[in-house]
């Protein structure tokens, strides 16, 4: 499986109007192949929403885009009424024992973070993360965890639902107090990091 997700920005105050069009759209869209998650920003870039389609391959991508583009029924009209400011697209694999989390509540909140791996060297993090993953899914669980295919390369991103940001909190000093998490030589591999709080829109099969 691949998954693309899909993030806009959005003109300021434009959220629960995209919310509400998209997921009015999403009835149609949804022939056509289902989403994986939709979230929109709470803690980060604000005015920003992402959405994940996952695809058996680049040619199921490609059938099922043109499909849902020549349907009249799905365009829910966010750039003809200016509500985006900008749109990328990128092509994501999911790391080694890191299924994507079927549908289901696990939220509310969602913690994004979103790391540059050092050139070269992605091989060795998704080794040392398929070896240790299940350390940190012992204190809570995982949606997913995918490194870049096509878009900006050497990303690895990981996505953790949390009931609360003191659960956040909570979850986060007793992994690293168990002396075990991160897992040892991961931290050497990463360029950079960034972390986003998210939230799940209404139409969102993960909650």
């Amino acid at each position: 499986m691949i998954y693309e997700f899909r993030t806009y920005n959005l003109t300021p105050g434009a959220v629960p109007q995209v919310l509400e069009l998209f997921g009015a759209g999403y009835e149609h869209r949804k022939k056509h192949s289902e989403l994986a998650a939709f979230w929109f920003t709470e803690v980060g870039p604000l005015n920003q929403i992402i959405h994940v389609w996952p695809y058996e391959s680049m040619q199921h991508r490609a059938e099922v885009r043109d499909a849902a583009i020549k349907d009249p029924k799905w365009d829910p009209g966010l750039a003809r009424l200016g509500l985006v400011k900008d749109e990328r697209s990128e092509i994501f694999r999911t790391a080694p024992n890191s299924p994507f989390m079927e549908p289901g509540t696990y939220g509310p909140l969602y913690e994004f973070r979103d790391y540059t791996i050092k050139s070269g060297t992605m091989p060795e993090l998704l080794q040392i993360w398929g070896d240790n993953v299940h350390i940190r899914t012992a204190f809570s669980p995982l949606i997913a965890a995918l490194y870049s295919d096509v878009g900006p390369l050497n990303r690895f991103i990981h996505i953790w639902p949390y009931e609360s940001l003191r659960h956040r909190e909570e979850v986060r000093k007793q992994a690293g107090a168990s002396g075990n998490w991160p897992p040892k030589g991961e931290r050497e591999l990463i360029e950079r990091q960034s972390s986003m709080i998210l939230s799940a829109a209404p139409c969102s099969p993960l909650q």
